[in-house]
């Protein structure tokens, strides 16, 4: 037995047609349609002339009227920008002069089958001008026109066409309507998946800035700190050997106690060897100390695992950030904790994050928490779970006596 797959679109059609209406398509479809419109003008500019010299008036009244329909369809795109209905009101006011030439030529010798050619390669312009759904009911002009003159009385009125042309052209130009809408849908959902990526891209392109900018401010603060107690060292020097000398040992102790404290100020910029997870503790330790409390991190993590810079990126950053958020929403700073554990055996990446949270988390019925907040792109607890299974691993959310914790376990080799 054959199974039939599934096939499910990768965006809906609402989807499709609000990104042809994106100010960004617009102008550039704009800009395509008036070069197009600008070229059949020029064409049939020149088609007017052999037709004047001959003196076939019916052939020049309707190449001029072509080209006064299409100069003024780009004057009118050109001030409202609106592509769509000019594409859409175009194909008809086409299709209306080419019903009115062929229905009034009288003299048979000459061929027509150039405009029914012209007529079939339309659907593909309409559908690149004008989008999948607004294209095809452009394209529908040529439609209405073979059926309007094949299979109706008005066929008498026609020079004598083949009988595979009168049956099949409806037909044909229904199949290449087909054509020229799958052809631009995949088209646009190529496009739309790249916009997609490149705002993905572009990002976690800021958010490697900021956290650079982060560590920097780190780093420079660390080295005012360094500076100063290097500068104050044989003061410090002097009054513990002045302590001492004077038997005061006690209060030397407690000297050093409160000298050791302050050296909390010095931000920890070393975890573990894998750069990604060390900036993340590192600025995340940094931001939880100016909200009165140490993170407790354990980091086993080389600097290079098979998992994509990416994926861990969106790991950690999530994790990390749900728990700080959670920790600000806390009164009291020293009710203020958070434990994190990421550690990697050379097959399993393991992950555990502990946070007191004095919100009662709400779960979806796939077991997400329902976020309070409003979630920036690549970051979430869905994200959590898609890295997770990314890696043929699993991830929980569970809210237990007071804490929210997260775990997840992937199979990295």
């Amino acid at each position: 037995m054959f199974i039939i797959p599934r096939i499910k679109p990768r965006y809906s059609l609402k989807e499709v047609i609000e990104f042809e209406s994106d100010p960004i398509q617009r102008k550039e479809k704009t800009r395509t349609t008036i070069i197009l419109l600008a070229g059949f003008i020029i064409y049939s500019i020149i088609a007017s002339i052999p037709a004047y010299l001959s003196k076939y008036k019916h052939g020049l009244v309707t190449n001029i009227s072509i080209a006064v329909l299409f100069l003024v369809l780009g004057i009118v795109l050109y001030k409202t920008q609106q592509h769509i209905i000019i594409t859409i009101v175009g194909s008809y006011m086409l299709s209306i002069i080419l019903f009115i030439h062929l229905i009034m030529e009288t003299d048979w010798t000459i061929g027509m089958d150039a405009f029914w050619l012209f007529i079939l390669i339309m659907p593909f312009i309409t559908d690149y001008l004008a989008g999948v759904f607004f294209g095809t009911i452009s394209s529908l002009s040529g439609y209405f026109l073979s059926i309007l003159l094949f299979k109706t009385s008005l066929i008498g009125y026609l020079q004598p066409y083949g009988k595979n042309m009168i049956d099949w052209f409806p037909i044909i130009y229904i199949v290449v309507m087909a054509a020229a809408a799958v052809m631009e849908y995949e088209l646009t959902m190529f496009q739309m998946h790249k916009k997609s990526s490149d705002k993905e891209i572009a990002y976690y392109q800021n958010a490697r800035s900021r956290r650079l900018q982060e560590q920097l401010s780190i780093y420079e603060s660390n080295e005012t700190t360094i500076r100063k107690y290097k500068h104050d060292i044989r003061h410090h020097h002097r009054v513990l050997m002045g302590l001492i000398n004077d038997g005061k040992i006690e209060d030397a102790i407690a000297y050093l106690k409160d000298f050791d404290s302050k050296l909390d100020d010095v931000t920890v910029v070393s975890y573990c060897d894998n750069q990604i997870v060390n900036e993340f503790l590192t600025i995340y330790g940094a931001r939880c100390q100016k909200l009165g409390f140490k993170l407790r991190a354990k980091a086993n993590v080389p600097a290079r695992i098979p998992v994509e810079s990416t994926d861990l990126t969106s790991l950690v950053a999530n994790v990390l950030e749900n728990a700080i958020e959670a920790q600000e929403r806390i009164p009291d700073p020293s009710k203020r904790n958070i434990q994190f554990e990421l550690t990697y055996d050379g097959r399993k990446l393991k992950l555990l994050c502990k946070n007191p949270s004095i919100v009662n988390a709400r779960f979806d019925e796939d077991g997400l928490p329902i976020s309070t907040r409003a979630v920036p792109s690549g970051i979430g607890t869905a994200q959590i779970r898609s890295v997770a299974e990314k890696y043929c691993g699993v991830a929980s959310f569970i809210q237990e006596n007071g804490s929210f914790v997260v775990r997840a376990v992937m199979t990295c080799m």
